[in-house]
């Protein structure tokens, strides 16, 4: 019998949008994928609560949007930290330089 490596991709398929989807995750991420299933799911669904007239398309579109839009703020985020962590690195290393 073989075991699965973390990284041994496993399909899976997944509900976005009333699609299904196959898709082929690493072993070790799939708990984040259908995380990332839930989070779509629950962001419609409370979206045709409030907009009930609107098409599932329109619903859809707005839910990638969304998430298109967190994951542009979180680059920003990440970048301006990597930046950050640059400069105390930076001034770590002379620190250092300056005590030897």
């Amino acid at each position: 019998m073989t075991t699965m490596n973390e990284t041994d991709k496993v399909k899976m398929t997944i509900n976005i949008g009333g699609e299904h989807l196959q898709v082929a995750v690493p072993f070790n991420r799939q708990d984040v994928v259908r995380d990332a299933e839930k989070a779509v799911a629950q962001l419609i669904d409370a979206w045709k609560l409030k907009w009930p007239k609107h098409s599932d398309s329109r619903l859809l579109a707005m839910a990638a949007y969304q998430f298109a839009i967190s994951y542009q703020d979180l680059l920003a985020l990440h970048q301006e930290a990597a930046e950050r962590a640059g400069e105390c690195d930076s001034l770590l290393e002379a620190l250092i330089r300056n005590e030897e």
